[in-house]
């Protein structure tokens, strides 16, 4: 069982893809700390973690508010004492041509996909320089990269996402904290009904993430266990 002993953080864990996952570090061994703003979802999904002999806590909240941030991260260390998974998975998109889109569902993509995964990122990292241990997993998109029309908001956050995972990639590699983004696929949720693929299908990538050995890859990007070059390594000195 790859994941455990280990403790890990799952957002927007209430349905879809965030689900998967969540029972997919389950049966690897993990113990949970599931988020969304479903406490209903959230509770089914707990008892469902319990049945795999896991042990896991709901905790209802929104990643775009820093307080519910802030107590999603305490509760995870007065329950089980560490942290040491955060996947970033909560995400929402509107569809629709830049001259159509609303300020507030602009705001709202911007605020979940790329405000939301910061904070709960700032929130585990004191936790995880400290144990000197911790595993990042952003759920970004290929949205980001193939830049289809009419998703101009979700793609510039997962562009963003990416951009903000292999920064970080750099600032948090002295202390063994190993930060990645997947692209989940085509896959058929709430949000994506054009989807070809159940939302099972991202969990192997997930779990690869979560468990990578010290010596593993960081500030990469995966689809399907496979690494695919989204932001490319230049060698020269933009400064000059």
């Amino acid at each position: 069982m790859r994941l455990k002993g280990k403790i890990a953080i799952v957002t927007g864990a209430s349905r879809g893809i965030g689900r998967e996952i969540s029972l997919g570090y389950a049966r690897e061994g993990a113990d949970l700390v599931v988020t969304a703003r479903d406490e209903v979802r959230l509770q089914s999904l707990v008892a469902e973690i319990e049945q795999l002999d896991c042990r896991a806590i709901a905790v209802r909240g929104d990643v775009a508010n820093e307080a519910d941030v802030q107590r999603l991260v305490d509760l995870a260390i007065e329950a089980f004492g560490r942290i040491d998974v955060l996947c970033n998975n909560a995400g929402v998109v509107h569809r629709g041509p830049v001259d159509e889109m609303s300020v507030d569902a602009w705001d709202e993509i911007t605020a979940v996909n790329l405000r939301g995964p910061f904070l709960c990122t700032r929130a585990v990292l004191p936790h995880m320089k400290r144990q000197k241990y911790g595993r990042i997993v952003d759920v970004s998109s290929g949205a980001a990269i193939h830049c289809e029309p009419g998703l101009a908001a979700y793609a510039a956050s997962k562009a963003g996402l990416n951009a903000f995972n292999r920064t970080l990639s750099h600032e948090v590699a002295d202390f063994n904290i190993l930060v990645n983004a997947m692209s989940p696929g085509a896959i058929l949720t709430d949000g994506n009904p054009q989807g070809t693929k159940p939302p099972t299908a991202p969990v192997p990538t997930a779990v690869f993430l979560a468990s990578l050995p010290d010596d593993g890859p960081t500030g990469r990007f995966f689809r399907f266990e496979q690494e695919m070059e989204v932001i490319p390594r230049l060698d020269f000195d933009w400064t000059s």
